[in-house]
């Protein structure tokens, strides 16, 4: 049943771990200037589409791993919500292409700007990207250089997508001493940045939408493959293609979208991101982002929606580090992120391993979108945890985070598992990896029930090997006689807003108390005092966003008439983040906003 879902991405347990942390990666991207006060400063009003945070890359960031590298203007919403370069629409187009010159997986998706603008790029947004002394450019051409630095002499090929992208090109090469027309890229001094280094431009396919403007975008890609067909030709060696890649001619060029491989995705990222067009729209005056599933809409047109009326909630257990901003990752703790369970525990949790599927969830009478896949399954060390919690779906905040337990319950559990000594030591399954929050209860049980569920977490906890197992909700209690191995102690509890919850988390935290298990805390409270704490930035993959994780369930499903939709769901930022006035400007920042201003 999921395995369509499937057909030329790959498989989804193949997936992106994030920048490797003994680079430079990590550190560079939380080095990312104060776009929000820059915009202000030097156009007099908000520049940027903030609220839904920056997107840093999509491919490969090892070493000797990139041929080539893209470069577009921004980001749109679907970026926003996998935290990836180039996944909507554009991200297709460009996917087409690389497989079609045979680049399969050597490659890095950047952007002009980590933010997406408002509006068009004009005279002032060049200014921001192209003035010599705009730290947006300084920064970026920072990115630029690490990656030549880290795969030279493999890296050939820039390809510049819009306007934009063939000006930031230009001004890479020029402030390597070189000379470049952004109009006639392939004719740039580029081998000033690095010895086999090529550029190409192509126009948008954003700009499709105006009339005969798709015949003019074919023609710039076809004039782009056969400039390449030429290079490569007078150099054979020049850009390989990658294993199992082939190259076929400009003749044969067809403008068309591909998807995007699952490996350029954090793991548990929902699989309606990078199918190859857009899957997402902005909602809220820019403060929440509206995803759609296989028979949902873009703007739901057609679909009149109701969401709960709710984006006030609170702050309670919200933490940051000083110089941090609620709506970009760490900028202190920067390598603060998860890197995925790694390959073979993933694939069994994705139900990719023989034997260990997942069933076909539709046939069995749920109503989930299998569109939006399997991911958020997990979350926490899944390698002897102290602790491993198996538990109930409690939010829709999962889906969009990509991993279990992150919506408001799932914030109360971060603070139960502090109390009963743990920070890092613990790991959390979910008892079904799609959406039954507003299914048929008697029916989610008897899928609860099925052999195949059963057998795949059995498996999970064998693997995991936990010290003690905690079953947090009434499905998760109908797994544990089915899963426990035998000796394994095992801790039973209601979930989060059930009748009597919070004295059931104290009972059974007085349990666990009695248990002998490895702890982070020397001396744990044991207390549960039912307040929150924000989801552990190690917990979530690169990317997520400082109020990602807190402030109670941000996930929303909408009903359509008198009915649940299971083709719509929407992330909302919460108010008082939604609020945030932009933070003042370093004195370097605002001596370059002063001279962009006076130029």
């Amino acid at each position: 049943m999921l395995d369509e879902y499937w057909e030329e991405r790959g498989f989804p347990w193949e997936y992106d771990p994030g920048p490797p942390r003994n680079r430079k990666w990590p550190r560079l991207f939380a080095e990312t200037p104060n776009y929000r006060a820059l915009g202000k400063a030097v156009t007099g009003k908000e520049e940027f589409r903030w609220h839904f945070g920056p997107m840093f890359y999509r491919g490969r960031l090892g070493d000797h791993e990139i041929k080539v590298l893209i470069v577009g203007q921004e980001g749109a919403q679907d970026e926003s919500l996998s935290h990836r370069s180039f996944t909507g629409g554009t991200g297709g187009r460009m996917q087409n292409l690389l497989n079609h010159l045979g680049i399969t997986e050597s490659y890095l998706f950047t952007n002009t700007f980590v933010y997406p603008i408002f509006g068009q790029y004009g005279t002032k947004e060049r200014l921001l990207a192209q003035h010599p002394d705009s730290p947006i450019r300084r920064h970026r051409e920072e990115l630029f250089d690490y990656a030549v630095q880290r795969n030279r002499p493999e890296l050939h090929l820039a390809i510049a997508v819009g306007r934009a992208a063939k000006e930031s090109l230009a001004s890479w090469v020029e402030s390597h001493g070189g000379q470049a027309d952004p109009d006639r890229l392939h004719l740039a001094d580029s081998s000033k940045i690095s010895p086999k280094l090529k550029m190409v431009g192509v126009l948008h396919p954003g700009g499709a939408s105006k009339g005969g403007a798709v015949t003019k975008i074919k023609a710039s890609f076809v004039t782009a493959i056969r400039q390449i067909e030429t290079w490569s030709t007078a150099d054979p060696t020049w850009l390989p293609v990658d294993p199992g890649g082939t190259r076929s001619p400009a003749n044969q060029y067809k403008y068309t979208s591909d998807p995007i491989p699952f490996r350029d995705f954090a793991f548990g990222t929902a699989w309606r991101l990078g199918r190859d067009a857009t899957s997402s729209n902005r909602k809220n005056s820019q403060q929440a982002i509206q995803m759609f599933g296989e028979h949902g809409k873009y703007g739901n047109k057609g679909h009149s929606l109701k969401y709960p009326d709710d984006a006030s909630m609170s702050k309670a257990g919200y933490r940051d580090e000083p110089g941090d901003l609620a709506y970009e990752p760490p900028k202190r703790d920067y390598k603060e992120f998860d890197r995925g369970p790694g390959r073979s525990l993933a694939t069994l949790l994705q139900g990719g391993r023989p034997g260990f599927e997942w069933p076909d969830f539709n046939a069995l009478g749920l109503r989930c979108d299998p569109s939006f896949g399997t991911g958020p399954i997990a979350r926490g060390r899944l390698s002897r945890p102290s602790i491993l919690v198996i538990a109930d779906q409690q939010s829709h905040d999962d889906l969009f985070t990509g991993r279990a337990l992150t919506g408001k319950a799932g914030q109360h559990l971060q603070a139960f598992l502090k109390a009963a000594g743990l920070t890092e030591s613990y790991g959390i399954l979910r008892v079904l990896p799609v959406d039954t929050l507003d299914d048929d209860q008697a029916t989610v049980r008897d899928v609860v029930d099925t052999a195949e569920v059963r057998a795949l977490h059995a498996e999970a906890v064998r693997r995991v090997r936990p010290k003690v197992l905690v079953f947090c909700g009434p499905l998760a209690k109908r797994l544990a006689p089915h899963v426990t191995p035998t000796g394994t102690p095992t801790v039973e509890m209601k979930a989060h807003g059930q009748s009597g919850s919070k004295a059931d988390w104290q009972r059974a935290l007085n349990d666990l108390s009695a248990l002998s298990y490895r702890k982070d805390i020397r001396s744990p409270s044991f207390d549960y005092d039912g307040k929150p704490l924000q989801i552990e930035r190690h917990d979530l993959p690169f990317g997520t966003l400082r109020w990602q994780g807190s402030s109670g369930d941000r996930g929303q499903q909408p009903t359509r008439g008198s009915k649940v939709s299971f083709d719509y769901y929407k992330f909302v930022m919460p108010d008082w983040a939604f609020k945030l006035k932009p933070t003042a400007l370093s004195s370097a920042e605002a001596a370059a906003a002063t001279r962009l201003k006076n130029d």
